[in-house]
This record gives C-alpha cells, sequence and structure tokens, in this order.
C-alpha cells in the first residue's frame, strides 16, 4: 500500500539519520557518486523492511550492510548524469579529511554520536549489535580526533557535504562537455536514473534540485531548492535550510541571468522578487552568497562571504538599500523583528513588518559626518529555544552583525549606551562584520576626577579574519568624550581564548594637563611602566613612557592594546 504523504513526512528525520549513517560508513575510495546513491538505497530498504520503526534496529540494520557493502566497479551506465552531494560546509574541509581517515567503525560513531546526538552508552550498544570491533575504541578514536581541533569541535564541526542535499550534472549525448539539465526534462531524467538517490529524498523531505531553463533556450544553470520547512528537520540552522521565497522564484529567466553572471553553473536559490522596483536574486554556492539587480539597466552582481550560523541567532540577508531604508531576507524561522537607531537615550524600537520573509523598510536617521547609526535590528524566533530576542547591527555587507555586549563585573547588561558611543568613536570595516563584541574590561576613576570606562571593540568576518581596537570613554562635568587606544589585527585579543588584556594611552585631563593611564581586565595583577610596577589593573603617570607590559595572577603575559 502506497504511504500516505503525512506518514512520509514522519519519516523524515530517520532517514535522513540513516543516509548520513550508511555515507560516512561507506569507503571513501568507492567515490562521492557511488556511496551517495547507494546511502540512500540502504536507507529507503531499511526502512520499507523494518515498519515497526525500532531506531536501533533500523540503525544496526543499515550499519551492517554499509559494512559489507561491496562496491562494484563503475558501468558508466548512467554517464550522462552524475549525482554528488552538494557542499554546504566548505570551512570543515580539513575536518572532514581526517574523519574520513578514521576506521569505519568509528565514523559510524561519529554520525551516531554528533549527528544524532545520541549518548556514549547508546552508540556503543548499536555498533555492537552492528558486529563493530571494539566499540570503546571506535568512541575513542572520535574524542581524539575533536581534540585535535580543540574546544568545542564537538558543535563547530561537521562534514563538508550533506548526501541528503543532492546536485545533479547532465552531459550531451556523444560524451560532450557536460552542461546543465533542461527544466523539462528533469523530472523524468531523475525519476528514470537515480529514482532512490534524488527522488525517494524529495519525498522524505530532503532539499531538491531543480534546473533553470525553457524548451527551445540553450540549457541553464542547475538550481538547488532547500524544501519547504527544511529547517524544521535538522540541528543545522545555516542557509543550506532557507527554502526559496518571492515571487519570481519561477523566472527561469531572471534566475539564470544571475547565476550566468556569477559564472556558476549552479546554486542554492535563496530569494528571487522584487524589491523597491527592482529585479533582486539571492543565491549561494559553499561558502558564497550572491546579490543580483536588475533596476532598469544591465544587472549588477555583488558576492560576499556566505554568513556562518552562529549560536546567537541566525543573521538576516540584505536585500536592497534605498533611500526609503533597508530591506531584509529573514531566516524562515524568525517571525518578530523590531528596529532602532543608534541615537537617544535608550533604544526606540519599532516593530518592522516581515511578508513573505522580506521586511518593510528600515529607515535609520542620515550619520552624522562618520558616525554609525544603525539600525540596531531585534529579532525572535519563538520556535527555536530559548526562544529570547537577539541584536544585530547593520555594518553594511550582505548581512548584520551579531552584538554582543560584555560588561565589567557587577556591571548593568544593557550595552545600548556603549553601542552608540562607539558609533562615533571607533573604525568601522566598508565591508561589514559577522560579529561584533564589545567588552567593557574596565571602569574606575581617572585623575581629576574624572571616570573612564575602557572599551574593547573586536570585529570579526565571516573568513575568520579580526580586528580589536581599544576605546576609552571619560567622563567630567556631565560631558563624556571617546579616545581611540590603539589596536590589533588578526589576533584572539579580547576572545574567548584570551580572555584579559591591557590598553595604554595619553590622555588629556579637564585642566588640559596629559597623563598616562594604562588599565587592564579583572585578571590582570600587575602593570609595568618603563620598569616600574603598579600592583593591580589601573597605574597613571605624567612622565614619559616607552614600554608597557601587564601580566595576570599566574605570571602570564597579557596582550596589551597601544
Amino acid at each position: 500500500m502506497r504511504r500516505s504523504v503525512r506518514d512520509s513526512r514522519s519519516l523524515a528525520r530517520p532517514y535522513r539519520d540513516l543516509v548520513w549513517l550508511a555515507y560516512l560508513v561507506l569507503p571513501p575510495s568507492a567515490g562521492e557518486e557511488r556511496r551517495l546513491v547507494l546511502a540512500h538505497r540502504l536507507a529507503a530498504a531499511a526502512l520499507a523492511r523494518h515498519r515497526g520503526r525500532d531506531q536501533a534496529r533500523l540503525r544496526r540494520t543499515v550499519l551492517r550492510r554499509a559494512l559489507r557493502a561491496r562496491i562494484l566497479p563503475w558501468s558508466g551506465r548512467l554517464a550522462w548524469l552524475e549525482v554528488v552531494p552538494a557542499t554546504t560546509r566548505g570551512a570543515d574541509a580539513a575536518f572532514t579529511e581526517e574523519l574520513m581517515a578514521l576506521r569505519p567503525g568509528a565514523r559510524a560513531a561519529y554520525a551516531l554520536l554528533r549527528l544524532e546526538g545520541r549518548p556514549a552508552g547508546e552508540v556503543a550498544t548499536i555498533l555492537a549489535g552492528a558486529r563493530v570491533a571494539d566499540p570503546g575504541g571506535a568512541l575513542a578514536e572520535v574524542a581524539a580526533l575533536e581534540g585535535r581541533f580543540g574546544d568545542g569541535a564537538a558543535a563547530m564541526f561537521r562534514p563538508s557535504s550533506d548526501p541528503t542535499l543532492a546536485r545533479c550534472y547532465g552531459r550531451l549525448p556523444g560524451g560532450r562537455p557536460r552542461a546543465r539539465l533542461v527544466a523539462g526534462a528533469v523530472t523524468a531524467a531523475l525519476a528514470a536514473a537515480v529514482t532512490v538517490a534524488v527522488t525517494v529524498a524529495v519525498v522524505f523531505g530532503t532539499p531538491e534540485v531543480v534546473a533553470v531553463g525553457a524548451a527551445g533556450e540553450p540549457p541553464g544553470p542547475a538550481v538547488v531548492s532547500a524544501a519547504p520547512g527544511a529547517w524544521r528537520r535538522g540541528t543545522e540552522l545555516d542557509l543550506s535550510t532557507w527554502e526559496p521565497r518571492g515571487a519570481l522564484t519561477g523566472d527561469a529567466a531572471l534566475v539564470g541571468r544571475a547565476l550566468r553572471a556569477w559564472g556558476r553553473r549552479t546554486g542554492q536559490l535563496l530569494y528571487a522578487g522584487r524589491v523597491d522596483g527592482a529585479a533582486v536574486v539571492l543565491a549561494r554556492d559553499g561558502e558564497q552568497v550572491a546579490r543580483y539587480t536588475e533596476a532598469g539597466g544591465p544587472g549588477r552582481l555583488e558576492v560576499f562571504p556566505a554568513p556562518r550560523a552562529r549560536p546567537g541567532g541566525a543573521p538576516p540577508l540584505t536585500l536592497r538599500v534605498t533611500a526609503a531604508g533597508s530591506r531584509y531576507l529573514v531566516p524562515p524561522w524568525v517571525r518578530e523583528l523590531s528596529a532602532a537607531p543608534l541615537a537617544g537615550r535608550s533604544p526606540a524600537w519599532r516593530p518592522v513588518g516581515i511578508e513573505g520573509g522580506v521586511t518593510a523598510p528600515v529607515t535609520v536617521p542620515a550619520a552624522g559626518g562618520r558616525c554609525l547609526r544603525g539600525p540596531v535590528l531585534r529579532l525572535r524566533a519563538p520556535e527555536i529555544a530559548p526562544g529570547l530576542p537577539y541584536t544585530m547591527l547593520d555594518l553594511g555587507g550582505i548581512s548584520p552583525a551579531e552584538a554582543r555586549y560584555r560588561p565589567p563585573e557587577g556591571g548593568p547588561l544593557d550595552g545600548f549606551g556603549v553601542w552608540k558611543g562607539l558609533g562615533c568613536a571607533a573604525e568601522w570595516p566598508a565591508g561589514g562584520a559577522e560579529v561584533a563584541a564589545a567588552w567593557e574590561f574596565w571602569r574606575g576613576a581617572l585623575p581629576e576626577g574624572a571616570r573612564g570606562r575602557w572599551i574593547c571593540l573586536r570585529l570579526a568576518d565571516a573568513r575568520g579574519g579580526s580586528v580589536v581596537r581599544g576605546v576609552l570613554f571619560s567622563t567630567s562635568r556631565g560631558r563624556t568624550s571617546a579616545l581611540r587606544t590603539g589596536g590589533r589585527s588578526g589576533t584572539w585579543d579580547c576572545s574567548r581564548l584570551r580572555r584579559d588584556v591591557v590598553a595604554g594611552a595619553w590622555w588629556r585631563a579637564p585642566s588640559g594637563r596629559h597623563y598616562y593611564v594604562a588599565a587592564g581586565s579583572r585578571g590582570v595583577a600587575r602593570i609595568t611602566l618603563d620598569g616600574r610596577t603598579t600592583p593591580g589593573p589601573y597605574a597613571v603617570t605624567r612622565t614619559r613612557v616607552a614600554a608597557l607590559s601587564a601580566a595576570s595572577e599566574p605570571g602570564e603575559e597579557v596582550a596589551v592594546l597601544r
């Protein structure tokens, strides 16, 4: 009897997990295409046989068959069609290479432990039931692998290719070079050639593959589209789970022009529609996102690093910026968005409408001189635990930056005043940032009755680069001024990997006198100015200073911004 659609959808997660398990266990020497096809066949066959849906039994069955699989020589029967897993996390290629070098049993342990989130004891039981030799050793290999990639590797790294997201390429008859599939023939071609590998994957809710092009036109680029609601069926809330949105997603000519302008034969479609009088296409390929705009003339293409999924919340993508304001494409799980300018004593939040995933125009006051005015965005995804709002700051680029504020010990958690001050005091990168973190590492008294707040601003981009800037805010007689106090780039400063910092600068007091002040974070035990050591995280002098250093209580050297 044919399964109902509802019943098929209920099997989506087990099917995906079984495909991952088989794909990782099958020998890498077989090649991506044969591993993908066989992984889908093993998963589909196991689900068809075990209608009781005993999850442990399903995994033992797939694991045993994958371990015993004989990979026959490729017959070439499907030489006109190539099916390969999509690369979704290109930055994790090194991790993937080491993972695939592990024993098959260890790769199975990784799939069960990390991709499915099963406890180690249950994983060992499943491995033993599948006759894997030394389940404990397999778990130890996974732990050793993650140890080589540092703390947090279990959460940060994943295989770079996703076997549940297939890319298809076709060849013209006669062995001519590879061409894209024509739209009218795609469904039939996939059904006839790779029934299990792709068609069954779509039935069970995994991303689908279509192609751009119309009858009578040259073959167009192939488009990968995530299935509606794909983000609900996995734990990776990144761009690969965004379904395409916009009224022009079916405009094959427009999407084809966008991909050809980018020089891509394929790409994941995120958006295609009209925005404030222009046709806009957003597409993704690996670690890049392209924005293609047609506004009454030749199309304009802009390429950006793809924003990564962040623990603090996924960012929206900027669709278009006009005099009317900025419009964003929000993640499909975001339900609420508010905006405020970096102005006033406190944020003046106003709700922003969202229709079809696209926001109403978000306006901000004109920037005064070199000051950044935002906007600051507050998003909320109630279906994603814990469902609390998260804040982002639009610095330009393809997406706003995750805004983080770390107060001094016992200080208030509201960082709006700090961000407002930094808006005029800091140097902001033209290309935007992925994360903007403001750490108020010191607060205290300055000479002549003034009060000081020292901020370390860290801006990290999607490529892993970073810049760090120190800013000293001083307040006297009700007036606050800002002083840039040096910085560094490409370091761990002011991050969780380097938690202590000290900064020094010449500061002008209200009387006009100049003092050299140095201050450090809580963990700074002593500061040395030209050989003169001062206990504690603060030092001041009016003499010339040639050298500044600091140390923590264990005697470790502390990074210096000056």
